[in-house]
């Protein structure tokens, strides 16, 4: 699963993404993003390098934010605006849209794009319902996580892609029969939110504690600090170094030959044990796994760029 976007969902494509020290032979599969097709459009895993887009919307598209993040977005002529993620929520552009999105940080994602004609008579109102953000449902996150365990495993499951499709599609018609549905409000800026996570950015390898975080956040108690930042981001502060390390462990599994223990010690954990362990608590499946998994999209995509040169001869 290495295609790019499917155009027919966007009118224009202006993509790009962050710098990063790999050679070209691999910067197709560690950039671009992984995709399936399902029965009302196409869906999308972003592992984490999509820095920035542009793009106007011919399908709506639906996104799962398996972590917390800033993103300034614009839509359609609004201002570009600081947006607040949290983790494990989703978010809802209807087809029309335009929008521009920046990303700083590495964000892990799902993108899922639905045909708005086969959508209106399964959901006659979506396509009344305006761009929503921030949506939280148990069975989109659970079937989101089980659809990248077994991506990742390299046996993607025959159902995984229509669960989080059925997901989706319930809590849309949900939220389009209620759409003046109340959201809890955020309860930290943005500022203060990405004074945190760029510090977790730089620090994440080495001892980082809530006081520190909160100090780098400005003007808040520790205490008080941890309990806001998990009511705004969806994911207590510790839980954000440790997804920061792993982030860092897949791009050097991916990147370098480097041994487990090695890397398992650059990213910040006690050994490789420790590693291993909360790789696959969190990510579903080993390091090694997703080591030869990577490998092997990496020979696939070698292999049809060489049929695509011969076929142009």
């Amino acid at each position: 699963m290495n295609d790019f976007f499917d155009p027919t969902a966007f009118a224009e494509l202006p993509v790009t993404f962050a710098r990063t020290k790999i050679d070209i032979e691999h910067r197709a599969v560690v950039d671009a993003p992984w995709s399936a097709a399902h029965e009302l459009g196409h869906i999308y895993y972003n592992p984490s390098r999509l820095a920035q887009a542009h793009l106007k919307l011919n399908h709506h598209l639906v996104g799962f934010e398996f972590e917390p993040c800033v993103v300034r977005l614009q839509l359609d002529t609004g201002p570009m605006l600081d947006r607040i993620v949290k983790s494990r929520s989703f978010y809802f552009v209807p087809a029309g849209s335009q929008i521009e999105v920046r990303k700083e940080h590495m964000c892990e994602n799902l993108l899922i794009t639905l045909d708005p004609l086969l959508c209106e008579r399964l959901i006659p109102a979506l396509n009344n319902l305006r761009m929503t953000e921030n949506m939280e449902d148990d069975a989109v996150s659970q079937h989101a996580i089980a659809f990248r365990r077994a991506l990742l495993s390299g046996e993607p499951a025959a159902g995984a892609v229509p669960a989080v499709i059925s997901a989706v599609l319930a809590a849309l018609r949900a939220r389009a029969a209620a759409p003046t549905i109340a959201q809890a409000p955020l309860v930290l800026s943005s500022t203060r939110v990405k004074r945190a996570l760029d510090y977790i950015e730089a620090n994440f390898a080495a001892a980082v504690s809530v006081e520190d975080i909160a100090a780098a956040a400005g003007g808040i108690s520790a205490f008080h600090f941890a309990h806001v930042f998990r009511s705004t981001m969806g994911r207590a502060p510790y839980q954000c170094v440790v997804e920061r390390k792993l982030h860092q462990a897949r791009s050097l599994l991916t990147e370098t030959p480097d041994g487990l223990a090695k890397i398992a010690y650059s990213v910040g954990f006690a050994s490789q044990a420790h590693m291993t362990e909360t790789f696959s608590r969190r990510i579903g499946v080993t390091p090694l796994q997703f080591r030869r998994m990577t490998r092997t999209l990496m020979s696939q995509s070698t292999a049809a760029r060489a049929m695509d040169r011969r076929a142009q001869i």
